[in-house]
């Protein structure tokens, strides 16, 4: 019986354990996270923009491998041979025929060899400025990402402001509709209006309840949505602390200078003008493969022979040499011409990529700048429409108050009033996301104006 008593006390003990742990998980504080915060977080982990910093690393080090083909390379070789059984040469002489044994059984040979480019055509500078225009293509390509990831979060963060605040509007329109109920009941009771009255005031309420579960499931996905962006683990508690942007560094007011800056700072042309050069590059290495190269040649040997596996100082021997090898191509089955043939072709297909490629940028920068305007002009008519709607509850709350208007006249200013601020909620959304847009499009979105 005390045993039983003992394992019922410990299960017990067990369960209140495990509602406490629950509980304290529940009640867990959010992790609350800036917007420079989330972009750090997001920045750190993100496998695309690691994957391109270790890009430029490579690329870096292929710089390193162009400069070695214009420095000496030095060459040490070192071979041993046992020979079982020597070659003998049979010679004929006036006493008879006698056979000589050559060589050793032991024999050491080294060879310490020097190569120095003198003269390459032009093909080694070449190669170095494509490997050099090759890491300038790739920390581009880490600012490309950097941006994209910057632009992700910008807009998951602005999403969850978004969700948050159409879960206020939706609070307020149903606290509005709730505080209309109890003064109509309170007319109702002072027998000033109908039951009818009364049902449309509870309709109301009840039709405005769906909406806000559905804004609070929303900002349920959108907390969701940055914590994905971020990289943060979806069992996280999270919510965001700051507003939407209403500001760039950026000057709006011209567009043509906003092209400018887009096509000198925006990582997709500054990627394309690199690969343009390399083509051009890779003509000249093409050619260079025709052309004559010179080098500087220097060797020096050390051999020993020996019967016996006992090597002394008189055993070696050296010698030392220093030359020029010129190389001259004559002919190779015309392969370097096809080779300076593609390459012209690679080097006009980029030229022409280019010219694309800055007629896409244009549009974007120019589609992104309506946007803009067209956002800002439209967020400063509904916030004075939000005003004017205000002011207009209250005149119709005022008159049916009094007995002069009607609950239809209530609703309505009700309705028009969560429409206009849902508008001017979305508006600031639409700017925010309208700036991150153009700073996208020119190539400054967390650059500022440094370009």
């Amino acid at each position: 019986m005390n045993f039983m008593k003992r394992r019922l006390i410990v299960w017990l003990a067990f369960v209140a354990w495990s509602v406490s742990i629950t509980s304290q998980a529940d009640c867990q504080e959010p992790r609350v996270l800036t917007l420079e915060e989330g972009i750090q977080m997001a920045l750190e982990k993100n496998e695309v923009l690691r994957m391109a910093r270790e890009d430029l690393v490579k690329s870096r080090e292929q710089v390193r491998e162009a400069v070695a083909d214009a420095l000496p390379q030095l060459d040490l070789s070192v071979d041993y041979n046992r020979n079982w059984k020597l070659p003998s040469t049979v010679f004929d002489t006036p006493t008879g025929r006698q056979s000589v044994t050559i060589g050793s059984k032991n024999n050491i040979d080294g060879v310490l060899s020097l190569r120095q480019p003198l003269f390459a055509s032009g093909k080694i500078g070449a190669g170095l400025k494509v490997a050099k225009l090759f890491a300038e293509y790739s920390n581009e390509q880490v600012r490309a990402v950097n941006q994209r990831v910057r632009a992700s979060v910008e807009g998951a963060f602005y999403n969850v402001l978004l969700a948050r605040d159409l879960v206020r509007v939706s609070k307020l329109a149903l606290k509005r509709a709730q505080a209309n109920l109890r003064q109509v009941r309170r007319l109702h009771e002072a027998g000033r209006v109908s039951n009818y009255e009364v049902l449309r005031a509870e309709v109301q309420v009840s039709s405005l309840r769906p909406d806000s579960i559905q804004a609070e499931n929303g900002l349920v996905v959108a907390r969701l949505n940055f914590k994905d962006a971020i990289g943060l683990d979806s069992e996280q508690s999270v919510d965001v602390r700051g507003g939407f942007r209403d500001r760039t560094d950026l000057e709006v007011a011209q567009v043509e200078n906003l092209i400018q800056t887009g096509l000198a700072s925006r990582p997709e042309t500054r990627q394309m003008d690199r690969q343009v050069r390399m083509r051009e590059q890779n003509v000249r290495i093409q050619q260079a493969s025709s052309r004559p190269s010179v080098d500087l040649v220097a060797s020096g040997r050390l051999q020993a022979q020996n019967n016996e596996l006992d090597f002394k100082k008189d055993d070696f021997r050296q010698s030392w040499a220093t030359g020029i090898s010129i190389q001259i191509p004559l002919f190779d089955g015309f392969r370097t011409r096809a080779q300076v043939s593609q390459a012209r072709a690679d080097f006009r297909r980029a030229e022409l990529e280019a010219q694309e490629l800055g007629r896409e940028v244009r549009l974007e920068i120019r589609q992104a700048w309506l946007d803009l305007r067209v956002t800002l002009e439209k967020l400063d008519a509904e916030a004075l429409v939000v005003s004017q709607a205000q002011q207009g509850l209250a005149i119709a709350e005022s008159r049916y108050a009094n007995g002069v208007g009607t609950q239809l006249e209530v609703l309505d200013a009700q309705l028009v009033l969560q429409q206009m601020e849902f508008q001017y909620v979305r508006g600031q959304h639409n700017r925010a996301m309208a700036l991150v847009n153009l700073e996208m499009a020119v190539g400054v979105l967390g650059e500022g104006d440094e370009k």
